[in-house]
């Protein structure tokens, strides 16, 4: 029997409300899958990344997509630094690296064979989602589905995103895609879909933002 899909939006570090919201996930019959963006601005970043490794290798049909937070991660430490990742929030996340004991580099290496996207003849799931470009799935394209933000391109297969924070995940008909970045370090919420075998849309599992991963609110809207 084919799994339906677990689609979980961007977690940047939330591991309490991650780990609640993965109660509401059945391995037995859906796949899970992360949008990306697993590490950053949030309080937890190695304890999630262990988590979902973990879980990858208890349940190998586990898909790990790349954000562009894991790209400038892995990118700093395995070929170039880069000043404005590192001041913005790298330095955060190496720090809790330190503090939780947990190697930064065998993740960069774990990070660079993180695939860009996910898709079925009837599902595509990439971070930022494929947009009017010809190149989507270029990680060197700025806009690639890593990073763009100038609009979802209509597709055959339902297309789920993050990378782009909304207030409340909703599927928008026009073109036929949704995006699950619902801000959890941005005391808002973490959100995931299941999506059954044919692309629709059957459930959304919104957990709040536990108390132990919110960020501070005041500075909630300075963080990109």
């Amino acid at each position: 029997m084919k799994k339906e899909h677990f689609i979980v939006g961007d977690v940047h570090g939330c591991l309490h409300t991650l780990q609640a919201l993965l109660k509401k996930w059945k391995p037995n019959t859906q796949q899970l899958i992360f949008v990306g963006d697993l590490v950053d601005h949030g309080n937890f970043c190695p304890q999630v990344v262990e988590l979902a490794f973990k879980l990858k290798d208890e349940e190998p049909d586990s898909v790990l997509i790349r954000g562009n937070h894991e790209e400038y991660f892995y990118k700093h430490v395995l070929s170039q630094y880069n000043e404005e990742w590192f001041q913005k929030s790298g330095e955060q996340t190496f720090s809790q690296y330190l503090y939780h004991g947990r190697r930064i580099e065998p993740d960069a290496e774990l990070f660079k064979k993180m695939p860009l996207y996910y898709q079925t003849p009837y599902l595509l799931v990439s971070h930022a989602g494929v947009g009017e470009t010809a190149e989507p799935f270029n990680p060197d394209n700025v806009d690639s589905v890593l990073y763009q933000r100038n609009g979802i391109r209509k597709l055959e297969q339902l297309q789920v995103y993050g990378h782009t924070p909304v207030e409340k995940a909703r599927y928008d008909e026009a073109t036929h895609a949704i995006c699950i970045d619902t801000g959890a370090y941005k005391c808002n919420k973490l959100s995931a879909i299941v999506v059954n075998t044919k692309g629709d849309i059957k459930d959304l599992i919104e957990q709040k933002t536990h108390h132990n991963d919110e960020v501070s609110c005041e500075e909630k809207n300075t963080i990109a």
